[in-house]
C-alpha cells in the first residue's frame, strides 16, 4: 500500500516537471518567433523607405500636444521664461503600416525603438519665440518613437526651452503677464505640412507648479496662428499656447515698500530734532536719502530699460522727493531762523549804539565845557557838536549786525554792550565771562568772540578792520 502511494507521488512530480519544461521551451519559441517577426516587419518596411520624403503627397497633418512639468524661472530683465515639457507629435505614415500586409496582419504589437529617429521622416517643428533649448539626455536620450500597426507614429521628447515673453511693466510689481509659445514648421509651407492641437487637453499643466514671484497659471489658451505667418516664401503653419502669470506682491512688500516706508518715517524724525543741532539733522537727512536711492538702484538693476514709467518708479520718485523735502525744509528753516535772529540783533545793536553815543556825547560835552578852549580834538569830534557823525556810526552798526547772517550768534543781545573809544571806534563787547577775552579776526575756524569792532567810521578815527563773530 505504501509502495503504491510512493509510486503515484513520483509519477505526479515527474508529470509536473515535464509540463514546466515544455511550457518554458514553448515560451522561448514564441519570444524568438515574435522577435523574428518584428525584425522582419522592420526590414520589410524600411526596404524602400525614403526618410526625406513626406508621408503623403497632399498636406501632412501632425497633431501636437504637450505636458508642461515645470516653469523654472521668469526673467523680467531679459523678458523670457524657462520651461520643461514633454513635447509629443503624432501623424500617419502609410508607408510604415504593416496591418495591410497579410503576412504580418496577425502582429498587433507596437514597435518602439529610438533608433528610428534617423530612419523615418520627422516634422521640422521649431519654437518661433525660442531663444535656447536642449533635449534631456540623462540617463539616456529622452525620446520615444512608437509605430502602430496602422502606420500611426508617436514622437515624444523631453526638452527644456528658454522662450521670449514680451512683458508690459507699467504696473510693475502689481502686473499680470501673458506668456506663451509659438510652434511652427521651419521649411514646409502650409499646403505641405500643418500642425494642429489635439482636441482633448492639448496642453497639460502640472498642478504642483511653483514659480518664483508668480501665482501658478490656472489654464492655457490655445489657437491656430497660421494666418499671422505669411512671408515672401509662402505661408507657414503655426500653433500658439498662452498662459497668464500674476505676480505676487509679497516679495516686493517685504524687500522694497516696507523698508522705504520705515526710512521715510525715520527721516521725518528731523522735525522733532532741535534746529540748532545742525550735524544731527543733516546726517539723518542724508543717510535716509542715500538709503532710498540705494533701494531704487537695487531694483532698477533687475528690470529692463523701457521707454515708459513703471509703478515702482513713481513710488521711488515719491520716496526720494519726501526725503529731499526733509533736507530742504531744514535749509529753509535754518535760513529763516538766522534772518530772524540777525534782525533782532540789529535792533538791539542800534539801540545800544544810540545809548552809547548819547552817553559819550553827554560826557564829552561836560569835559568840553569844563576845559573850554583847551579841550582836545577827540572831545570836539565825539561831542555834541559832532552830531553829524552819528549817522555814520548808526550805519556801521547796522552793517555789522547784518553781516552776522554769515555766522551763528553766540549769546543774546543782553550779553553784549557797545563802547565808543576816544579814537572814534565803536566796539561791540561781550559781557560773558571769558578766561582770556581777546579780539579775533574773520577766520572760518573761530568759534567765539569776546570783542567785535564795528568802526572806525570817521577820517579822524584809527584805520582798523571790522572783526565779526564767525564759525
Amino acid at each position: 500500500m505504501t509502495g503504491d502511494i510512493h509510486v503515484r507521488f513520483s509519477t505526479e512530480i515527474t508529470s509536473i516537471l515535464v509540463i514546466l519544461l515544455v511550457q518554458n521551451q514553448f515560451s522561448k519559441a514564441i519570444v524568438l518567433n515574435t522577435s523574428s517577426v518584428r525584425d522582419e516587419i522592420v526590414e520589410t518596411l524600411f526596404a524602400n523607405y525614403q526618410s526625406h520624403v513626406r508621408p503623403t503627397q497632399n498636406e501632412t497633418l501632425v497633431t501636437v500636444y504637450m505636458s508642461i512639468s515645470a516653469i523654472t524661472s521668469v526673467d523680467v530683465r531679459n523678458m523670457e521664461y524657462k520651461t520643461e515639457m514633454l513635447l509629443r507629435q503624432a501623424w500617419q505614415d502609410p508607408r510604415l503600416a504593416w496591418d495591410r500586409i497579410p503576412k504580418f496582419a496577425h502582429y498587433s504589437r507596437n514597435i518602439v525603438s529610438p533608433v528610428f529617429k534617423n530612419k523615418i521622416w520627422l516634422p521640422d517643428l521649431f519654437f518661433r519665440n525660442g531663444k535656447q533649448g536642449r533635449l534631456h539626455t540623462m540617463t539616456r536620450e529622452n525620446l520615444l518613437i512608437r509605430i502602430q500597426p496602422n502606420g500611426e507614429i508617436l514622437y515624444s521628447q523631453k526638452i527644456t526651452m528658454r522662450l521670449a515673453c514680451q512683458m508690459e511693466l507699467r504696473t510693475f510689481p502689481m502686473d499680470t503677464q501673458e506668456c506663451g509659445m509659438d510652434i511652427g514648421s521651419y521649411g514646409y509651407t502650409l499646403n505641405q505640412l500643418r500642425f494642429v492641437w489635439r482636441n482633448e487637453s492639448p496642453v497639460w499643466l502640472n498642478p504642483n507648479i511653483q514659480i518664483s514671484e508668480f501665482d501658478p497659471p490656472e489654464n492655457v489658451v490655445t489657437h491656430d496662428c497660421s494666418s499671422l505667418y505669411s512671408t515672401s516664401t509662402g505661408q507657414y503653419t503655426c500653433l500658439n499656447a498662452t498662459f497668464t502669470l500674476s505676480r505676487q506682491i509679497t516679495y516686493w512688500l517685504a524687500s522694497t515698500y516696507l523698508p522705504n516706508i520705515l526710512i521715510m518715517i525715520v527721516s521725518w524724525l528731523n522735525f522733532w530734532v532741535s534746529l540748532e543741532a545742525t550735524p544731527a539733522r543733516v546726517n539723518l537727512s542724508l543717510l535716509t536719502l542715500l538709503g532710498v536711492i540705494t533701494q531704487s538702484t537695487s531694483f532698477s538693476s533687475i528690470l529692463p530699460r523701457v521707454s515708459y514709467i513703471k509703478a515702482i518708479d513713481v513710488w521711488s520718485i515719491a520716496c526720494i522727493s519726501f526725503n529731499s523735502g526733509v533736507l530742504l525744509e531744514f535749509a529753509i528753516a535754518s535760513h529763516l531762523s538766522r534772518r530772524r535772529k540777525v534782525s533782532a540783533w540789529q535792533v538791539e545793536v542800534r539801540k545800544m549804539v544810540r545809548q552809547e553815543l548819547a552817553r559819550w556825547c553827554t560826557a564829552c560835552q561836560q569835559q568840553y565845557n569844563q576845559l573850554g578852549p583847551s579841550a582836545s580834538s577827540a572831545y570836539q569830534f565825539a561831542g555834541c557838536q559832532a552830531s553829524d557823525k552819528t549817522a555814520q556810526y548808526m550805519s556801521s552798526a547796522t552793517t555789522a549786525a547784518l553781516a552776522m547772517q554769515n555766522a551763528p550768534i553766540s549769546g543774546s543781545p543782553t550779553q553784549m554792550s557797545v563802547r565808543l573809544t576816544r579814537s572814534g571806534q565803536l566796539s561791540l563787547v561781550s559781557n560773558k565771562q571769558s578766561p582770556q577775552p581777546q579780539k579775533k579776526r574773520f577766520y572760518p575756524d573761530v568759534h567765539d568772540t569776546a570783542a567785535v569792532d564795528i568802526g572806525p567810521l570817521s577820517p579822524e578815527a584809527t584805520q582798523t578792520e571790522a572783526l565779526l563773530p564767525v564759525t
